[in-house]
């Protein structure tokens, strides 16, 4: 990218950001997305897809939803998760797709498409029962990913099930006065446990 295309673009995600792109603006841009103009991969077309989603709204979706698994360039495909299921709330159309992503695909060499499919899994769950995506969020907070175990992947579980359970923002940034980090995580895989074997014997 040249460097001035390089700033125009970035002038794009300021000007999405301040709602100062026309409608018939964002348009061609989701034009030029479609059409390939914008590259495979690589800055400009996160960009581009970044304008056409805070500049766009959810009129857009169909177009954002074709990211949502984009090995070219699993940046794309985070931005994608992080817009349907946290901004535009309309994840749970795309569980299938957030729990192929929950599985770590290979191509996703940073996480960067893991960790924000487990934050979508909380937002969807915050938003309605779905057994499935519980149970895939619960096995990753108390087992890890195997190979890839690691404790700050488990912690953005834990918060993703506590999202799920309806703690607030605040509930999430700072722990009740005398209760370690232990305790609450505990707390929260208690909680989800109990939500599964509750929905396990309903009718």
């Amino acid at each position: 990218m040249t460097v001035a295309k390089d700033a125009s673009v970035r002038r794009l995600i300021d000007r999405a950001k301040d709602g100062t792109i026309p409608p018939q603006e964002v348009k061609q841009i989701a034009q030029a997305v479609t059409e390939g103009r914008a590259g495979r991969a690589g800055r400009e077309l996160y960009q581009r897809l970044y304008a056409v989603a805070r500049a766009g709204g959810p009129a857009y979706e169909p177009l954002i939803a074709t990211y949502l698994i984009y090995p070219e360039d699993p940046m794309v495909s985070a931005l994608a998760v992080q817009v349907l299921t946290g901004q535009w709330r309309v994840g749970a159309k795309y569980r299938k797709q957030i729990l192929e992503l929950l599985g770590s695909p290979e191509w996703d060499l940073d996480d960067d498409v893991f960790m924000a499919a487990v934050s979508g899994a909380g937002w969807i769950l915050h938003d309605g029962f779905d057994a499935e995506l519980l149970s895939a969020l619960l096995k990753l907070a108390e087992e890890g990913r195997g190979e890839y175990n690691d404790d700050i992947m488990q912690r953005w579980a834990v918060e993703a099930i506590a999202r799920a359970l309806g703690a607030s923002h605040a509930e999430l940034t700072r722990l009740p006065e005398g209760v370690t980090l232990a305790e609450w995580s505990q707390g929260v895989l208690r909680a989800a446990r109990d939500r599964l074997h509750e929905a396990g014997h309903q009718p």
